[in-house]
């Protein structure tokens, strides 16, 4: 099974909705890196967690090392961790973690910036609703 951004995983009788994708600070861009766009509109190259749902961060994978970062794309693995927001408040909700495999691509470039604008992230073993992957667009503005 494979999840696109905004699909929705039913689980346990609910559904989690997986939204926009934002990136969490952690290291700055350099001109000739291809990098990544976080929540606040920052460039950032190899950041160690990237934040899937930028108004709650309910959705974020973490601890991420990479394996491989250049300008076509970059792999790594990390774990991602989803507050279910259940039974009946995010506040109180059961927080679930994944092994992942984190492959970013589809470099957009302008002058004097290249970003990854698409991520992949593959479950090698235990996966949300028996996902194997799951697809995201990576669209926040530059601030």
């Amino acid at each position: 099974m494979t999840l696109i951004r905004t699909a929705a995983i039913a689980a346990a009788g609910s559904s989690l909705v997986l939204a926009g994708i934002a990136l969490a600070p952690m290291a700055s861009a350099e001109s000739s890196d291809t990098a990544i766009v976080n929540c606040q509109g920052k460039a950032q190259v190899k950041p160690k967690q990237i934040v899937l749902s930028c108004a709650d961060a309910n959705l974020f994978v973490y601890k991420i090392t990479w394996s491989k970062w250049d300008a076509n794309g970059a792999t790594g693995k990390g774990t991602l961790v989803w507050n279910t927001c259940l039974p009946k408040t995010c506040v109180d909700g059961i927080v679930q973690k994944y092994k992942v495999s984190v492959k970013l691509g589809r470099v957009a470039s302008a002058p004097n910036i290249s970003v990854f604008s698409g991520m992949t992230l593959t479950f090698p073993g235990n996966a949300p609703a028996g996902a194997e992957t799951a697809t995201y667009t990576i669209d926040n503005p530059i601030a």
